[in-house]
């Protein structure tokens, strides 16, 4: 391990001399992420690794706060109808875009609009049920909407505020490359898949952050990003690989930051097309696998089994229900049943987004091997993994994470729950109408209700394997300090250097 940390320090060393000059460490700081962004214009980009450019780029009207709550940004308040049809948000009238100009109603209503009109759009979904949206005050927006959305404040969260006039003259594919936000950190340069530069901005409308400039730096292995922590070449690591946490722990110059996540591990089934159009067989290898295994040896107890595609901080999480019983004799059993053959099962997942990917797939293909049935490995980048997911383009079998940003299971149950979700590859009109009701209820505990029925009737079709409840781990350099938050996104304006 020390040889190979060895050489990929200086492999990384020279990359980074090749590629150019990194900013030099006077209140600055370089994180080592897993991908580059696809763009920089967030109204085409839902892929939760643009969040950590995207967050800091722009505003939104709200945020989801650390204890899970939707929180002001660029709205002060807001109120909502009795049926969840009708929100109004008060805007602050001090925002600035990087160009100098204000964040007007104007702004904000032009973003909607151009977003709802565009049916390609991926974010476009997260505000589907707007119906119309509609100055009321300088300082007030309304959003009517065409069916209850009860967390339609958290829902607002994920769209970035434009400044009409700038994107209307460069266009859409410059201002994907060199954008202009509202956020705490404006754009100085991107190089595709080198690096994201930033520097605060001065105008921000909550103060000048503290970092004054930064570098979000796309690093697809997860040794490479370790080795340049542990030379110094990068000051944060967001998600530590675990197999690094205990080496990392015990060196001064290194801070280890353990949290929990709001992220869910599963497995997902093409049960369109043979073989896992069978459930006996999706049973079976739900069943073949010991996550508590995988969790605790081959994670290092960053991980915790579940039962559900929703971690406990997020609302809509039922502790009833339980994680898969490992269990070889009934899966071997099912397997028979099955009228399986043998036959290869793809196995696709990216490689570059959760943590130690590569080893859990092995884990999982030794565990299925053993009860008969066989994967083909298909690990990916991330963003080409992600096209095929959104594009319902998965032929078998697949691994990816779910952790709604928004802190709430209206996230997973829309996007692959529903019918009109279009991720998944199941749909039940039970399933559709739970979903519909829960969103219509402003009745906490009726909500908590509905959703978790829709978990039980999960677990009876299983189109969905759950494995763990991923927790994270981040590195820094000593010197800087960082509270991570549950979904793991570096917001720099949290970041302090000494």
């Amino acid at each position: 391990m020390v040889s190979q940390l060895g050489s990929v320090i200086g492999a990384l060393a020279l990359m980074l001399t090749v590629s150019g000059p990194v900013l030099a460490r006077d209140n600055a700081v370089i994180a080592g992420l897993a991908s580059d962004v696809a763009t920089l214009d967030p109204s085409i980009d839902q892929a939760v690794i643009s969040l950590h450019a995207r967050l800091n780029i722009f505003d939104a009207l709200t945020e989801i706060g650390r204890d899970g709550s939707a929180a002001p940004r660029l709205a002060t308040s807001w109120e909502a109808s009795p049926d969840a049809t009708l929100w109004t948000f008060t805007i602050r009238t001090n925002a600035k875009f990087h160009n100098g100009q204000p964040v007007t109603i104007e702004d904000v209503i032009w973003t909607y609009k151009k977003i709802l009109a565009d049916a390609k759009s991926p974010v476009r979904t997260f505000i589907a049920k707007v119906k119309a949206v509609e100055r009321v005050a300088d300082d007030k927006v309304r959003f009517t909407l065409s069916d209850p959305v009860a967390p339609f404040q958290r829902q607002v969260s994920l769209i970035s505020i434009l400044p009409q006039k700038a994107y209307e003259e460069m266009g859409a594919a410059q201002f994907g490359q060199s954008p202009i936000g509202s956020g705490p950190y404006k754009l100085v340069r991107w190089v595709k898949d080198d690096r994201i530069e930033l520097s605060a901005f001065a105008d921000y409308w909550d103060g000048a952050p503290k970092i004054a400039s930064a570098v979000l730096k796309p690093i697809p292995a997860e040794a490479s990003r370790a080795a340049a922590l542990l030379s110094g070449e990068i000051d944060i690591v967001p998600s530590l690989p675990p197999a690094m946490v205990d080496r990392f722990s015990a060196r001064s110059s290194i801070k280890v930051e353990k949290s929990e996540s709001y992220k869910v591990v599963y497995l997902g089934f093409n049960e369109t097309a043979t073989p896992l159009d069978s459930l006996k067989l999706r049973q079976a290898i739900d069943r073949a696998i010991d996550r508590e295994m995988i969790t605790t040896k081959l994670l290092r107890g960053l991980g915790k089994p579940i039962g559900q595609i929703v971690a406990p901080m997020s609302f809509g999480y039922d502790p009833a229900i339980k994680p898969t019983t490992y269990d070889v004799v009934g899966a071997k059993q099912l397997v028979a049943e099955s009228g399986y053959q043998g036959e290869k099962i793809l196995f696709q997942y990216p490689n570059n987004f959760i943590s130690s990917s590569e080893e859990v797939a092995q884990a999982i293909a030794g565990y299925l091997g053993a009860v008969g049935v066989n994967l083909e490995l298909q690990g990916m980048d991330y963003n080409a993994f992600y096209a095929l997911w959104s594009g319902r383009k998965l032929s078998g079998m697949h691994m990816f994470v779910f952790g709604p940003i928004l802190m709430d299971a209206d996230a997973p149950l829309t996007s692959i729950y529903s019918s009109a979700g279009q991720r998944g590859y199941w749909s039940d009109p039970k399933i559709d109408a739970l979903i519909t009701e829960q969103r219509a209820t402003g009745d906490l505990a009726k909500r908590r209700a509905l959703i978790g029925e829709v978990w039980r009737l999960s677990r009876e079709n299983l189109p969905y394997a759950m494995l763990y409840n991923e927790m994270q781990a981040s590195g820094l350099r000593d010197g800087v300090t960082w509270a991570p938050r549950a979904d793991g996104i570096l917001r720099l304006r949290e970041v302090t250097v000494r």
